[in-house]
C-alpha cells in the first residue's frame, strides 16, 4: 500500500496547543491496516503544509504548576485515499531527526540544548530510529464537532500501538484536509522513560495536534 504520511502542523503555521490537560488515548496492539480499493481517490501529503505540533510537559521540585515546551516535527511523505468524501486508507512517516521547539525561539543556545536532548536516547534516539510511522486501520464518520474517528498503527521507536483520535476531514476537488483534536499519548507506551534530571520530573503525557494537506 502506498505511504501516507502523517503530518505535523497547522496548514502554514504552527498550531496552538492548550495547556489543558486531557488523560492519554487507549493503546491496543497493532491491528491489520486499511487497504485502499481500486476506485478510491489518491491524495499527495503537502510536506510544505503539514504538521504534527506536540507539547510536553515537566514540574520542578518544590513547585506545583507544571512549565512545558512545544514544537513542531515534519511530515517526509505519504498518501491520503478517500471515498465519498471520507477517508479510507493511507499511511503517514513523520521525521523526528527534524524536531523544532518553538517555545525557546528567542533562547538559541536554550533551543539548541532542548532540540539536542529530545533526539537523544533519552527521548527520541532519532540515530537509531529516524522515522516515525502511523498507518490507518480503521475510519468512522462521527457526529459532532470533529466528523471522523480515526484508528491507527502508530509507531515510534520501533513500538507499535494502535491510538484513535478525531478529526475533521474535508474533500474538495483536488485537495483533502485533516485537523485533529488535540489529543494525548503517554511516552512511557512508546518505550520514552526517561524521568528528568536533578530537581525535575519529566512528565509522561505529550499533547498532540494533527494537520494535513494533501493535493491530488
Amino acid at each position: 500500500m502506498k505511504k501516507l504520511i502523517l503530518s505535523i502542523a497547522v496548514v502554514s503555521s504552527i498550531s496552538f496547543i492548550s495547556c489543558e490537560k486531557k488523560e492519554a488515548v487507549a493503546v491496543q496492539d497493532a491491528q491489520e491496516t486499511a487497504v485502499a480499493t481500486e476506485g478510491a481517490a489518491a491524495y499527495t501529503v503537502d510536506n510544505t503544509a503539514s504538521t504534527v505540533t506536540w507539547r510536553g510537559y515537566k514540574i520542578y521540585e518544590g513547585e506545583t504548576e507544571e512549565q512545558g515546551h512545544y514544537g513542531t516535527m515534519p511530515v517526509k511523505s505519504g498518501e491520503i485515499h478517500t471515498e465519498n468524501g471520507q477517508i479510507t486508507a493511507g499511511d503517514f512517516i513523520i521525521d523526528p531527526t527534524m524536531l523544532v521547539s518553538h517555545d525557546l525561539d528567542g533562547e538559541p543556545e536554550d533551543k539548541a540544548k532542548l532540540e539536542g536532548h529530545l533526539k537523544s536516547e533519552d527521548f527520541l534516539d532519532v540515530e537509531k530510529y529516524p522515522e516515525a510511522t502511523f498507518n490507518i486501520t480503521n475510519v468512522a464518520a462521527i457526529e459532532g464537532p470533529f466528523n471522523t474517528e480515526i484508528s491507527g498503527n502508530f509507531k515510534l521507536r520501533e513500538v507499535e500501538k494502535n491510538i484513535t483520535f478525531k478529526a475533521n476531514v474535508k474533500e474538495d476537488a483536488d485537495k483533502v484536509t485533516l485537523d485533529s483534536e488535540e489529543f494525548t499519548i503517554n511516552r512511557q507506551d512508546f518505550g520514552i522513560t526517561f524521568k528528568g534530571g536533578k530537581g525535575s520530573v519529566i512528565k509522561d503525557n505529550v499533547t498532540i495536534k494533527v494537520n494535513v494537506v494533501a493535493n491530488k
